[in-house]
């Protein structure tokens, strides 16, 4: 294992210290540059609008994070406490996609999470997997970390995320496996941010406990959420901040990017389909979509590296370091207790089996 595992243990203030003290550099500079890209953004459509505002909307989130889960809540705030930031700028650090979306702005375009379930009938081993890559700005592929936890209570948990984030993608000892990609609902509103709720879904003790971590939070914005656990059962839901839909998964096989698929969902969308995450989900899905009921693990990396075209799954890393490139990838095997991470762009980097 040539990626360092940062492991922390016991109770929810001790993690979130333990975590700063491991990342205090890297999680400050991930803090400040989404709180810079937070103020850029939203001044690109309110130019009078100055981070102090910014802050006072973040804040509006943290009572219903208390609420949601107070282990969650006490994590973070212990963290924020240990990197010597505030909790506002915390909450940008961490759940800046929702963030955006509360104060009605517009995330960068031109590239996106690309993710697939693929169950037990789709596989050549009779085994379900999930994964994805992470795109977001050049500057956070140096700050991905692995994290395993060891709470005082509770199931334990490895996350793929970055220094001073909560869970991103993850997979727990009790088996349930949990990712993401972004979504753009229109009725976003102060609430619990989605790398809360996935720490939630992985803290819980089962798979049922888990997905009511997600269907039932009070969220503030949507996210399409996927996960599977070790009876090899898995679902993809579609949310918005106030409703969530269910999936269907032709052939045991699900690819999902940054558009919403489900009807009832589409009034409630920002916008029609992209050509970028139409294309991106079109790549992964013709490629994986003829090797159903004989897919690999090999298949699935391959499928986390194909970067042809003007749209791919996995986009290079450019100069700019506000450029927007494919940060990590990882693939998930509940029913092996397994996790392979790439822990920077997956066409560079290899990937490495991680235990929860």
């Amino acid at each position: 294992m040539t990626t360092p595992i940062i492991e922390l243990a016991g109770s929810p203030e001790a993690m979130g210290r333990q975590h700063a003290e491991a990342c205090r550099e890297g999680g400050r500079a991930m803090v400040q540059a989404r709180c810079d890209l937070a103020l850029q953004t939203m001044r690109a459509h309110d130019p009078k609008l100055d981070l102090a505002r910014c802050l006072q909307v973040a804040e509006e989130h943290l009572p219903a994070q208390q609420r949601y889960s107070p282990h969650v809540h006490a994590e973070f705030m212990a963290l924020a406490e240990g990197l010597g930031v505030t909790p506002s700028e915390l909450f940008i650090g961490n759940g800046y996609t929702d963030y955006i979306d509360v104060l009605r702005g517009r995330v960068t375009k031109g590239a996106g999470c690309t993710s697939f379930i693929a169950s037990g009938e789709a596989t050549a081993d009779g085994l379900t997997y999930v994964g994805q890559t992470w795109d977001m700005h050049a500057f956070a592929e140096e700050h991905m970390r692995i994290f395993r936890r060891r709470p005082e209570r509770g199931p334990g948990w490895v996350t793929l995320t970055t220094a001073g984030c909560l869970s991103l993608i993850g997979l727990s000892e009790s088996g349930v496996a949990v990712g993401n990609t972004n979504l753009e609902p229109t009725d976003a509103r102060p609430g619990v941010m989605y790398l809360a709720m996935i720490h939630e879904a992985l803290r819980s003790p089962d798979a049922v406990d888990a997905w009511a971590a997600i269907a039932l939070a009070p969220r503030a914005s949507g996210h399409y959420y996927y996960g599977a656990d070790a009876d090899g059962n898995a679902s993809g839901i579609e949310t918005t901040a106030h409703r969530h839909i269910s999936l269907d998964m032709p052939d045991g096989l699900l690819v999902h990017a940054n558009h919403y698929h489900a009807p009832e969902l589409m009034d409630v969308s920002r916008q029609p389909a992209g050509e970028n995450s139409r294309v991106r989900e079109e790549l992964l899905d013709g490629f994986l979509r003829p090797k159903v009921g004989a897919l690999t693990l090999d298949d699935m990396v391959a499928g986390m590296r194909l970067s042809q075209g003007d749209h791919p799954v996995c986009r290079a890393r450019p100069d700019d370091p506000h450029g927007i490139t494919t940060c990590a990838a990882a693939i998930t095997c509940p029913q092996r207790g397994t996790m392979w991470v790439a822990a920077g762009n997956p066409a560079e980097v290899e990937f490495e089996a991680v235990f929860a």
